[in-house]
């Protein structure tokens, strides 16, 4: 480790000069946290600084949480990944969503169940995150399956992968109906008390103490044209709105959380580690299905859990990202290392069209290289 930090301060003022509003980064050396470091705003207008502590929108590294609870409840025998979403749901909605009485729970949480994605669904995406968002209304827990219902599905369960978020909204739906608890209550009491995560909450169901930064996204011609530009996100500047007006509730299950960068390591290290599982689950978790149809893919989907290969300078990383409206996170560790590196911003670019993002240029190309020298790897 090198003894000076201003690599990496100068690596987040590059970010913030790329035009990200604010960044929070929580670097991991092992199990302890070796960094952690802020730059920009968690509120543009009135320039209120973002501090470490400060929670954002971690979108589908939500995923993450609810994975480890389903891999615990088959633990206790109360749930088998090889059974189907019919075989625990008794509701109407989700028997009028295909493939849910032939993909296992397995190829639910590794995306190669053929189900649909409520997410880009046209209707959906207006209503979810564009110019329909009726501002301050909860979504229900099945709301977003409503888009996705009697549609056909995207192919044989095992075939490919295929991403999907309606996977883990039925996820989240087992769980309730396994334990007779909110999913908020479950992973509370199954994951964040004992690892003492205490700036992690399910957004909109759970009360956030102190609330969480505001939020921007990019406005593009393509975002216009897909979600439209809700009447009520001002512009900041060319192609930034404000969103902060918006909750996350439609995410729920599949991408509802927010967090802290200094929590996600912790929990990345948890993921890693094994932590809360027995080997025997820790090494289904991290067991690579391939599906049916051959892909040249970079991408290997676990159970929660993506290994992307050749990331950087040859390394594969392992962990998830997430984008919601207004937010872009990601939490990886380096394989064959003790490296773990979260950021968390407060600007999204779902539906933007811009890919990469700033935010993944940045990720990549700047905050790991700055990481890696910090640390004398």
């Amino acid at each position: 480790m090198t003894n000076s930090d201003d690599v990496l301060r100068n690596a987040l003022v590059q970010g913030i000069a790329m035009g990200i509003p604010g960044i929070s980064v929580a670097i991991g050396m092992g199990d302890d946290l070796a960094w952690a470091g802020t730059d920009g705003h968690s509120d543009l207008r009135q320039r209120v600084p973002v501090k470490t502590g400060d929670r954002f929108g971690i979108g589908s590294i939500t995923k993450t949480f609810v994975a480890r609870v389903i891999l615990q409840l088959v633990e206790e025998g109360r749930l088998d990944l090889n059974h189907t979403a019919i075989d625990y749901l008794d509701l109407e909605i989700v028997q009028n969503i295909p493939n849910t009485d032939k993909a296992t729970l397995r190829q639910l949480l590794n995306h190669q169940s053929g189900i649909p994605t409520w997410e880009f669904q046209k209707e959906w995406i207006r209503k979810g995150r564009g110019d329909k968002i009726q501002l301050g209304k909860v979504w229900g827990k099945t709301e977003t399956l409503e888009y996705v219902k009697h549609l056909p599905a995207d192919h044989e369960p095992g075939y490919q992968y295929t991403y999907s978020n309606t996977n883990y909204t039925i996820l989240g739906l087992i769980i309730e109906a396994i334990t007779g608890n909110d999913i908020a209550t479950e992973i509370r009491r199954r994951i964040l008390q004992p690892l003492r995560l205490e700036d992690t909450y399910l957004e909109s169901f759970e009360e956030v103490p102190g609330g969480y930064v505001n939020h921007y996204h990019y406005a593009t011609p393509q975002f216009n044209d897909i979600a439209g530009i809700h009447q009520e996100f001002s512009e900041i500047r060319p192609y930034l709105v404000e969103s902060t007006a918006a909750n996350l509730s439609p995410e729920w299950a599949a991408g509802g959380m927010v967090s802290s960068a200094s929590d996600l390591v912790r929990w990345a290290q948890a993921i890693r580690n094994g932590e809360l599982l027995s080997p025997a689950t820790q090494k289904e978790t991290f067991t690579y299905y391939p599906p049916e149809k051959a892909e040249d893919s970079q991408g290997e989907y676990m159970q929660g859990v993506l290994k992307i290969k050749n990331f950087y300078n040859d390394y594969a990383i392992f962990g998830h990202g997430g984008g919601t409206l207004g937010f872009t996170a990601m939490m990886y560790w380096l394989e064959k290392t003790d490296v773990t590196v979260v950021m968390l911003t407060n600007v999204g670019g779902m539906h933007s069209g811009l890919n990469p993002s700033p935010v993944g240029i940045f990720y990549r190309d700047v905050l790991l290289p700055a990481t890696l020298q910090f640390l004398g790897r």
